[in-house]
């Protein structure tokens, strides 16, 4: 009924035409684009900073966009899945700069990515991105903040917040300004969220009737300090990052009471890391119109605590990019040079200790003719990855085109075709151990063959006055899907699972339509939207993990005296098509609430009182595409309030 609904109601807007102002465009900036939003033919997400809620995931702020969910550990740990896609196949970048941390290794391992004090998020669904990063057939998303920034700050501000919420807190710290033409960030915060609430009865086992889940709880600290010069040729910038945490894995719920708050009878881990930034960009240059330089390095520590044992990570990862921008009359060109090392002493971890090593060099052109706007992207990589006496190596080429015309001024379309090669990761290949938060015994398979998408895609965006709406269908053939298959065996109490590869189609749509009222002395934004995403293996079996189709309303309404009214409601319909290693997961209805109201006291001081309501409806949630979802249910009912006080000078 419910999907019925949705179609009939997105078919409405669509015929319904009436004048009025065009939404604003966004800029955009990824390493790609040059131009706003709205002029960019991708099928491109930009998630402004006061939409984020830093208390959550990064997943799970990300879960309501189209053709997008969250394949979470609980609420601590949430890795974006595009279009059914996750781990390597999905790319989070900081900046425009890759983080290689270590959730790359293992789903339950937490983003090395701050939500505090950012901008914005853009994400770039499918192939597009390859002239970004290797290997992305999901897409890639970008974290941006202006830690190093390549302008003068607009402003100088001190901002204090605090949030409230899962019987926890959080405090917040940010300074930014400019001195003696010298960009100062400062940042500093802290989370601590106890176990969530869930709702009673959600656990599977009959006994169990508990309204919080054990292990839930995580404690999160971050400090961050950059400082940049912005000048006539260019800017140069240096940053460190430094997070520690701590956080349950919350897959035994059924634990005794008694033993939840005894670290050594639950399972938990604590993560350091540090990161070193160095970013910035010459275009005083004779043969190039501008160079881009970045470099990140992180030292990431990770122990997770188990009943029977520890299990250490110490992970060293160095990032280098080198791009050329080469624009002429005729073209938009550019040219990216990477490198990339992660070295993982690991101690009685399913990892040996390995080495991982990742060259490429891409490539990039737009056409600026119109009405045609044409574009290519190629990359060539050298990969390597050494533990102990094994040893793979490989490499691989991917490229993708794409040709955009506008029929008129409100509708346009882009077709597009991407070859994008991945070799297997250090997990795939080389694991060999009890993995505690997946319970299985996982073996790698040093045989893998790289795996190689072939995608087609349709896109079509229309713009008219008050109406948005896009389409995009896609069709993406996989030779040698890699993936993890549960064996009917068992080792020390764990599910044997070996990695795996199969050919198989990955194919769906994304449809969203938009309009805004004028109501009052303000505007409300209705936003309809739905995904739906099949993966079939060429044997007739079920991809394992793919999303269930989902529909989403969204109702902003802003007026003039800067109060914000938001309601979000997600279905997401049941997912019976799976594979035999999964179990099937229920339709269910996510409804979010949010109002926020800005007072200025004067021309330096003003106060943001935020209160929002998180599945107001106290339902329970299960995210197919978590390894986990049967004994994970995500938060009950959750309420909080966050509080920000800023000062301009």
């Amino acid at each position: 009924m419910f999907k019925n609904i949705f179609i009939f109601s997105l078919l409405i807007i669509c015929i319904e035409f009436v004048s009025g102002e065009t939404l604003t465009d966004v800029e955009v900036t990824s390493p790609i684009f040059t131009n706003s939003i709205n002029e960019s033919k991708y099928p491109v997400h930009i998630i402004q900073n006061k939409e984020i809620n830093s208390s959550k995931s990064l997943g799970d702020n990300l879960k309501g966009l189209s053709g997008m969910t969250n394949a979470d550990y609980g609420a601590a740990i949430g890795q974006p899945s595009i279009r059914g896609l996750t781990g390597n196949r999905t790319k989070i970048l900081s900046n425009n700069i890759a983080v290689n941390d270590l959730s790359s290794l293992s789903a339950d391992h937490i983003n090395n990515v701050d939500l505090n004090n950012i901008s914005h998020i853009e994400v770039l669904r499918g192939p597009s991105s390859i002239f970004t990063y290797g290997g992305t057939s999901g897409g890639i998303v970008n974290v941006i903040s202006d830690i190093i920034s390549e302008k003068k700050y607009d402003e100088d501000v001190i901002k204090y917040n605090y949030t409230s919420v899962n019987n926890g807190y959080g405090n917040n710290f940010l300074f930014k300004r400019n001195l003696f033409n010298t960009n100062i960030f400062f940042s500093f915060n802290n989370k601590h969220l106890d176990n969530y609430g869930i709702p009673k009865g959600s656990l599977y086992e009959e006994t169990l009737d508990k309204g919080t889940l054990a292990n839930s709880d995580h404690k999160n600290q971050n400090f961050n300090l950059g400082i940049s010069f912005p000048r006539e040729w260019g800017y140069f910038g240096i940053a460190f990052e430094n997070n520690d945490g701590v956080y349950g894995i919350p897959f035994h719920a059924e634990e005794e009471e008694e033993h939840e708050e005894e670290e050594e009878h639950r399972i938990f881990t604590k993560t350091e890391t540090e990161t070193y930034i160095l970013k910035g960009s010459y275009n005083n240059s004779s043969y190039f119109n501008s160079v881009d330089y970045s470099f990140r390095g992180s030292n990431s520590f990770l122990k997770e605590h188990e009943e029977d044992g520890s299990a250490s990570l110490d992970s060293n990862s160095k990032t280098l990019s080198l791009k050329f921008n080469l624009d002429n009359e005729l073209y938009e060109k550019r040219l990216l040079l990477q490198y990339d090392r992660t070295k993982s002493p690991m101690k009685t971890a399913y990892i040996p200790t390995s080495v991982s090593y990742d060259r490429s060099i891409a490539y990039f052109a737009r056409t600026k003719n119109k009405p045609y706007e044409i574009d290519f992207a190629g990359r060539y990589e050298s990969n390597s990855r050494d533990s102990l006496n094994q040893r793979y190596g490989d490499t691989s080429i991917s490229f993708g085109t794409s040709i955009a015309h506008n029929f008129s001024e409100s509708l346009f379309y882009n077709i597009g075709y991407a070859h994008v090669s991945r070799t297997p990761s250090i997990s795939e290949l080389f694991a060999n151990g009890s993995h505690g938060p997946t319970q299985r015994f996982e073996s790698g398979n040093n045989r893998l063959s790289r795996e190689v998408s072939r995608n087609i895609e349709l896109g079509l965006q229309y713009n008219l006055n008050e109406i948005d709406m896009d389409l995009n269908l896609y069709h993406n053939n996989i030779n040698d899907f890699i993936y993890l298959a549960d064996q009917s065996t068992s080792t020390g109490g764990k599910t044997d699972a070996n990695w795996s590869q199969k050919s198989g189609v990955i194919q769906g749509y994304e449809l969203s339509v938009s309009r805004t009222y004028d109501i009052g002395d303000g505007d409300l934004l209705v936003k309809l939207s739905r995904d739906e995403i099949s993966g079939i293996f060429d044997d007739n079996t079920y991809i394992p993990r793919i999303t269930p189709a989902k529909n989403v309303l969204s109702l902003k309404y802003e007026n003039q005296t800067n109060d914000t009214y938001r309601l979000d409601f997600i279905y997401t319909e049941s997912q019976g098509d799976m594979s035999s290693i999964e179990t099937k997961t229920n339709s269910h209805i996510d409804l979010d609430i949010g109002y926020s109201k800005k007072i200025i006291f004067n021309a330096h001081q003003d106060i943001i009182i935020n209160l929002y309501g998180n599945n107001i409806l106290n339902n329970t949630i299960r995210n197919h595409a978590s390894f986990v979802k049967d004994n994970v249910p995500m938060p009950g009912a959750n309420f909080g309030l966050d509080v920000s006080l800023g000062y301009t000078f």
